[in-house]
């Protein structure tokens, strides 16, 4: 399979600069204490006609850190673990705290004027995403609500998903190259747009174990070897992520597919 590089190039040359490289890290909120009642919610603007999202929960306007945001960002926020007063543990998640329990989230965006509704119920302590797809010359802006089933790992693997969030895209295969070397293998197959697919949704809630290290993912169209997205990525021991299409195959400027990263464990 050959690794031309023709859409986007996202390769890290350190560890350290892996954190966030493609979502925009943002830190305005504090928490310092876990809420029993409360579920965790992480928002993704992966649709490119909807620069300026705006959130609602049961009708209160929340005001996320850069809100509202723009195409292919996620909203980070600041956690602090203040068990420990003399060195406390803070860390950088894509989440916000909500109310457990059947809640109304709005989403709305001002140009184009656009406005939509998820009514979901949130368990309490459970951890959801929400991918916000499509455009309204497309069809309509969509949603998706995964629950994010992470699992554990050890300091030897991390954990990553993929998943198919280009409306106008065919069903993918993602393989993975160690060391960006000639010996590769498949790792996700026939993800195929999530609203419009049960199957890949479902699967898209958990997380695939993955040896630590360097590599070069190649997307192709399932069961070709055309390929459609490439790059680089390095895979921290114990990390969680996901990597997910956005764009259109057939769009132009910022509408191009293209791809997306976002790191909840780092």
């Amino acid at each position: 399979m050959r690794k031309n590089s023709s859409i986007f190039i996202i390769l890290f040359l350190f560890l350290l600069s892996i954190i966030f490289f493609s979502c925009k890290k943002q830190t305005t909120v504090v928490y310092r204490n876990t809420v029993v009642d409360s579920a965790r919610v992480s928002i993704t603007n992966a649709s490119p006609a909807v620069s300026n999202l705006l959130l609602y929960v049961d009708n209160k306007k929340i005001s996320l850190p850069d809100s509202p945001f723009a195409y292919g960002n996620t909203t980070f926020t600041t956690y602090v673990n203040s068990n420990n007063e003399i060195n406390p543990v803070i860390k950088q998640l894509p989440y916000i705290g909500i109310a457990a329990g059947y809640r109304q989230l709005s989403f709305a965006s001002t140009y184009p004027s656009a406005s939509f509704t998820a009514n979901e119920y949130f368990q309490p302590g459970a951890n959801y995403s929400i991918f916000i797809t499509d455009t309204i010359a497309h069809g309509q802006t969509q949603y998706v609500v995964l629950q994010d089933k992470v699992g554990s790992s050890d300091t030897t693997h991390g954990q990553i998903r993929f998943f198919n969030l280009s409306p106008d895209s065919p069903p993918l295969d993602l393989y993975a190259f160690p060391n960006a070397g000639p010996n590769g293998y498949k790792i996700f197959s026939g993800c195929a747009y999530l609203p419009n697919d049960y199957n890949s949704l479902i699967a898209a809630e958990s997380f695939s174990q993955i040896k630590s290290g360097p590599y070069y993912f190649i997307a192709t169209i399932a069961g070709t070897s055309n390929i459609l997205l490439e790059g680089g990525l390095i895979i921290p021991p114990q990390s969680v992520a996901t990597i997910y299409a956005m764009g259109f195959v057939s769009g132009v400027g910022i509408n191009t597919m293209d791809v997306g990263v976002i790191l909840y464990k780092p």
